[in-house]
């Protein structure tokens, strides 16, 4: 009894995080842009950007801009990995600001 009640939470995990991995995934060139440019617009907004001073431009833009760049010149394997890669970054500064909420210094009480 206990083997089979094993095995179906295992095969229902495994199940579910299949269907899990399936969801929102933009596969296109002008979605993963769209996408990038809406998450990273958000977290402007509040002021989690990802930028060094020296910069002009940040992360996300600069490879937006390097996309941008590839696909004018027909290179669409690169224009699609530097797409790619903006929207990694404007996910994970979505993420770094929903990490911070409810953060307070420790010395605070």
């Amino acid at each position: 009894m206990k083997k089979l009640l094993i095995s179906a939470a295992l095969v229902a995990t495994v199940a579910l995080s299949g269907c899990y991995t399936n969801q929102n995934k933009p596969t296109s060139y002008s979605d993963i842009v769209s996408q990038a440019k809406s998450l990273h617009a958000d977290a402007s907004k509040t002021g989690y950007v990802w930028k060094q001073k020296k910069m002009k431009l940040s992360y996300v833009e600069d490879y937006l801009a390097q996309a941008e760049k590839a696909k004018s010149k027909g290179d669409e394997a690169s224009a699609l990995k530097a797409a790619t890669e903006a929207l990694k970054i404007a996910k994970a500064e979505i993420a770094q600001r929903e990490d911070a909420i409810g953060l307070k210094a420790t010395w605070e009480k």
